[in-house]
């Protein structure tokens, strides 16, 4: 049975118009995001994307590997990457990082974005945690980005302290905290790379409210697209506290 979350994406993939949006409304941090990501895949790579939603990042991951199998829990989605980008050396298809029944099990490579806070608690990340190590072969990699509740809390702290109100995760969404899901991660994998997104939320969720006022920043404005070169040139280390997202590059052990 689908959970509210899941609805949600269903509906949005027909409600929302602009195709670049569909999966995230800020496209500066889905770019950041893409930085990462296309710089840890290669032309040889046999890989699966889980969560694709409309094909957005699909029809751009196709063109740096060899094949692309490409699924998302919400059929209304599938049916939107088929729609807008069609199949070339990829295919779109339903199915569940839960339960999946239509992937391969000796991938090269897979890839997870914001996928596990659309889950139901802990114990499903857990789970999808080792069905993504189940379809990769020995040595493969696992590119996972992902949201946790370490940085919301930074954030709203750092927020409060100068009068600003505390971050507010969205109410569809689930997010644990790393050290909870990290033991599932390390049962699994080994990690190879690490990113976040701390710089891009200190500044977009400290700087620009504290400079715009907090009332006025509900959507991403020219002041995400004005920061990018910033964001792009440092993921100082010292600012990782405060990253909603962290990514891993990792190796499936054998």
């Amino acid at each position: 049975m689908k959970s509210p979350t899941d609805l949600f994406w269903n509906n949005r993939a027909e409600n929302e118009r602009e195709i670049a949006k569909v999966n995230i409304a800020d496209t500066v941090q889905r770019d950041h995001e893409l930085q990462f990501i296309l710089k840890n895949v290669t032309s040889s790579m046999r890989m699966v994307e889980i969560g694709c939603g409309n094909g957005y990042v699909s029809q751009q991951l196709r063109e740096n590997v060899a094949t692309l199998d490409a699924f998302d829990y919400a059929e209304n989605m599938v049916e939107q990457a088929r729609k807008n980008y069609g199949e070339t050396n990829n295919r779109f298809f339903h199915d569940s990082v839960l339960e999946p029944k239509n992937t391969r099990n000796d991938y090269d490579a897979a890839l997870c974005v914001r996928v596990l806070i659309n889950l139901r608690g802990l114990d499903e990340q857990k789970q999808a945690v080792a069905n993504m190590a189940g379809i990769l072969r020995a040595g493969g990699r696992l590119i996972l980005i992902e949201g946790y509740r370490d940085g919301f809390d930074t954030l709203s702290a750092a927020r409060q302290a100068v009068g600003m109100p505390a971050l507010t995760p969205a109410k569809i969404n689930f997010y644990s905290y790393l050290r909870d899901l990290m033991p599932a991660i390390l049962e699994h994998f080994t990690i190879e790379q690490t990113w976040h997104s701390g710089m891009f939320d200190f500044l977009t969720r400290l700087v620009y409210p504290q400079l715009a006022g907090a009332e006025n920043t509900h959507e991403p404005g020219s002041f995400h697209e004005k920061i990018e070169p910033l964001v792009r040139a440092n993921a100082l280390p010292d600012l990782s506290v405060y990253a909603r997202l962290h990514g891993f590059c990792l190796v499936r052990k054998p």
